[in-house]
């Protein structure tokens, strides 16, 4: 994993429960999360990933910002401590639209966060929460991303599967949110993979327990199979959005050492 720094925007709490396979089998998620008991809860802490590149740094994804209020919101002080300025950020590759993901977008001010960025978002992402008037109980999730976007007009790069944005290019991902994507950094070794992983402890052992979140659940659990082989193949780290970086290793998932 060269060129990629994790860093953490904020966390949440998130009851296990919420995955059905989870509440079929309480006590396999128990001793995967190493718990003698199934907790309440369990934090879940919400990573962006900046990439070197050629052309100047740039982000996978940007936290939940000042969107998101309380808990949420470290990105700017933790680039600001690397010696990265806003205005020196790129690019920003989107997985999704979810406020965690994309309310960093934003400062306090509601202005652009990154004033010099294009952002990079796929085509069907794009088409379910902006163009579309999504099911109501999903509405007040467009409008943040809608207002997460507006600063960014004539600068949002719609892709699809298999288009290259700098060094990376999109896979689709769908499950999570009906156009979620993955970005492909083969010069790093590294796949960002988004919330297609909420709790890798419990989903990269049991790629099968979606939750119930999901737009798709059969789909997300495809999309965690081919992730996981694909990078298990290739021996690239998995840049997941709740659980930091993950490499591969004999023995299975381990955090990545530059976590």
């Amino acid at each position: 994993m060269r060129g990629v720094v994790p860093i953490r925007d904020g966390s949440f709490a998130f009851d296990p429960r919420l995955m059905p396979g989870v509440r079929a089998a309480p006590g396999e998620a128990a001793r995967l999360l190493g718990a003698g008991a199934l907790p309440e809860t369990v934090e879940v802490p919400v990573w962006c990933y900046l990439i070197e590149t050629e052309d100047g740094p740039g982000l996978v994804d940007t936290g939940g910002g000042a969107l998101m209020g309380a808990g949420f919101g470290a990105l700017a002080g933790r680039l600001a401590a690397l010696g990265v300025s806003p205005r020196d950020i790129r690019t920003v590759w989107l997985t999704h639209l979810h406020g965690d993901h994309c309310g960093g977008l934003l400062d306090s001010d509601g202005a652009a966060a990154f004033p010099e960025a294009r952002i990079a978002l796929a085509e069907a992402e794009a088409a379910f929460w902006l163009d579309a008037a999504p099911p109501a109980p999903l509405r007040p999730i467009a409008e943040d991303a809608r207002r997460a976007l507006a600063p960014y007009a004539g600068r949002v790069d719609r892709v699809r599967e298999g288009d290259r944005v700098g060094p990376a290019v999109a896979q689709a991902a769908h499950g999570h949110t009906a156009g979620h994507t993955a970005w492909v950094f083969e010069e790093h070794d590294a796949l960002a993979a988004g919330d297609i992983f909420h709790v890798p402890a419990l989903q990269l052992a049991r790629p099968d327990w979606s939750t119930d979140w999901d737009h798709d659940a059969a789909a997300a659990t495809r999309a965690r199979q081919d992730l996981t082989r694909r990078a298990a193949g290739r021996g690239w780290t998995l840049l997941t959005g709740h659980g930091g970086p993950r490499a591969p290793r004999p023995e299975g998932w381990a955090p990545n050492e530059t976590e």
